[in-house]
């Protein structure tokens, strides 16, 4: 399909269902969702759709109408926005474009996160001898009261040092790599914990600086208290 290409470069998924065309002219429905398609309690995500005749031209004058196949979600029919309401479940849309229907679209519904709070001391030092940072603890809570925000992505990056190549980093996560995504568990807090460690065989830095950062559905937001820093010192022997 010729959006293919366009899709991939936005971070869109496209879905089309139909037949050959129905009395109406359509042939399918083109869905386009967001990767991951997620959004959260109370955040209002705009729903995108094309109608397509039968030969797959697009029919841009035919209105799309939309409707929820959940209580998890609400759905504005007309301008396709959709409000996260129930944290921890699923909801599904579909589009509707004069007489056909498209394929079900399935939308993960995160809890609402207010806030990023650092559990762990902003500053460590890891001994001589030893081989990793202790647990670099962050909590979400969100919600009214404040409670634990589970199933959501942190994102762990060294900042600094700055390594010339892959070959002079001398710390790194359980991944090899000097950023890691983990992910919340029930408590809020990332399951399992993100520790940096050496990388074996080379000279630690005297400092390594690592930011945490959590961002809303969408990417375009981050939660507040995303930012903060945990300084890692390396004793010498």
């Amino acid at each position: 399909m010729k959006v293919a290409g366009l899709l991939a470069g936005l971070g869109l998924a496209a879905a089309c269902s139909g037949i050959t065309e129905t009395p109406g002219g359509v042939g399918s429905i083109l869905l386009f969702t967001a990767y991951p398609a997620e959004v959260e309690v109370g955040q209002t995500i705009k729903l995108r759709a094309l109608a397509l005749s039968g030969s797959g031209d697009s029919l841009a004058t035919v209105p799309i109408y939309w409707r929820r196949l959940d209580t998890t979600i609400a759905v504005d029919s007309v301008q396709g926005l959709l409000t996260g309401l129930i944290g921890g479940t699923r909801g599904r849309v579909i589009a509707r474009a004069i007489d056909l229907y498209s394929k079900t679209d399935t939308f993960t519904v995160l809890a609402r996160v207010d806030t990023v709070i650092r559990v762990a001391a902003d500053t460590q030092t890891v001994a001589a001898a030893g081989t990793s940072s202790s647990e670099l603890t962050v909590r979400l809570e969100g919600g009214t009261p404040l409670a634990p925000a589970g199933g959501r992505r942190v994102v762990y990056a060294v900042i600094l040092p700055v390594f010339a190549s892959a070959d002079d980093r001398s710390v790194e996560f359980s991944n090899s790599a000097l950023q890691i995504t983990a992910t919340t568990g029930t408590s809020g807090t990332p399951s399992p914990a993100v520790k940096l460690q050496l990388v074996s065989g080379r000279s630690p830095p005297d400092s390594a600086v690592v930011s945490v950062s959590v961002s809303r559905p969408g990417g375009q937001e981050t939660v507040p208290g995303s930012g903060q820093q945990f300084v890692i010192r390396f004793a010498k022997p």
